[in-house]
């Protein structure tokens, strides 16, 4: 797709707005508020197919059949070339901080320079050779438009997992870790109320958690990360991280799964303790009536076939787990008592996240670090042997 874009340079003229700025978003004025305003609250871009098709043709000379994906806030489209190969062309929410929208594509470009082989989507470059185009709404809002490849296959959310699945899973984010190490932005210093470090405050939204007993449960574990966890961050491992590796943000080679063919979604991304990162994917794969942590095992074995995990980190490892299910479930509890009318989508994983609670809090402590931490040893071992 790269060729057809560096052979359309010249183009044809349109009755689209011009490129209203360059690849720096930070140059462009931004409409994301304080108080009162809400991306997630807010409309997507009204974007049509057709419109879509034209901005793909103007800026970019990539022509094809054009279809609207479903997206919470943006607009998103996949274009299929005469030729066989598929696009993205997404159209960001007016509402959208460009500084991290700049991060985000600065991420994906620093990943295709440094791990090439990792399956993320790549940026292709506008006629103009920039990373992006800002172009104005039918009401005067401004969008970024950037065209990237288009990774297909299953989400890991509606995918059975087979054998060795969540080894792929660990090595993946390891890898995609490894990759991002040497990448800086000034956005991923962020506050993110989903980046575990920041547990402390989720106390003002812990009113919403209806269920007596689970609010006491959270309660309890804010106070030990106050007093025991919170602590100890500072001084672990800590960089740019990915920050949201959850099912619906995998791509896997089938509904049966043995391989991940895609990573997506960077929009969480911040500077945080690497294992916080790791302890989000771990939060997903507490399954089962039997509650067994063979696939939380297996997915850190797989991290530490790549990146080595140190006794401290493998020693917060499970209260991290727990930490980013009382995240969700107290995020998502005020989230959907503010927005009632979207609260079945909104508290789509709260559920998961309660039995994710009960699992960790039913299994034996040093039982538990024990078994993580002969994981981490067997995927050293792994990493030895394949080096040999």
């Amino acid at each position: 797709m790269q060729s057809q874009i560096n052979r359309a340079a010249g183009g044809e003229s349109s009755a689209l707005p011009p490129v209203l700025a360059t690849t720096d978003p930070a140059r462009a004025p931004d409409r994301t508020g304080g108080e009162g305003h809400s991306l997630l609250a807010s409309s997507g871009p009204r974007i049509s197919p057709g419109d879509a098709a034209d901005l793909a043709r103007q800026f970019y000379g990539v022509d094809g059949k054009v279809r609207m994906l479903s997206s919470e806030r943006d607009a998103n489209f996949h274009i299929q070339l005469p030729g066989g190969e598929q696009a993205l062309l997404k159209v960001s929410n007016s509402m959208e901080d460009r500084a991290e929208t700049g991060m985000q594509t600065a991420a994906l470009m620093h990943i295709a320079a440094v791990d090439p082989g990792l399956p993320v989507q790549r940026i292709h470059a506008a006629k103009d050779g920039s990373a992006w185009v800002l172009i104005d709404g039918p009401f005067g809002d401004r969008h970024i438009v950037r065209l990237m490849s288009y990774i297909e296959g299953t989400m890991l959310s509606v995918a059975e997992p087979l054998p060795g699945l969540h080894f792929e899973i660990g090595r993946t984010l390891a890898r995609l870790t490894r990759a991002l190490r040497g990448f800086f932005h000034p956005s991923s210093g962020r506050f993110l109320q989903w980046d575990i470090k920041h547990a402390g405050r989720l106390r003002p939204m812990l009113e919403a958690v209806e269920e007596p007993a689970l609010k006491a449960r959270v309660v309890r574990l804010l106070e030990r990360f106050d007093t025991e966890i919170g602590p100890r961050l500072p001084h672990l491992r800590a960089q740019t991280v990915h920050n949201d590796f959850n099912p619906h943000n995998i791509v896997v080679d089938g509904p049966h799964a043995a391989r991940v063919t895609g990573v997506i979604d960077f929009g969480d991304m911040v500077t945080t303790p690497n294992v916080c990162d790791l302890a989000i994917a771990c939060s997903y794969h507490l399954i089962g009536e039997t509650g067994s942590l063979k696939p939380v095992e297996d997915l850190v074995a797989g991290y530490a076939s790549v990146l080595s995990l140190e006794p401290e980190e493998l020693d917060l490892l499970p209260d991290l787990i727990r930490l980013r299910h009382a995240t969700t479930l107290a995020i998502t509890s005020w989230r959907a008592r503010k927005y009632p009318e979207n609260a079945a989508y909104i508290l789509r994983n709260a559920a998961a996240s309660r039995r994710g609670l009960e699992i960790l809090d039913s299994l034996d402590p040093s039982a538990t670090n024990d078994a993580l931490a002969r994981a981490a040893a067997r995927g050293t071992l792994t990493a030895s042997a394949g080096n040999n």
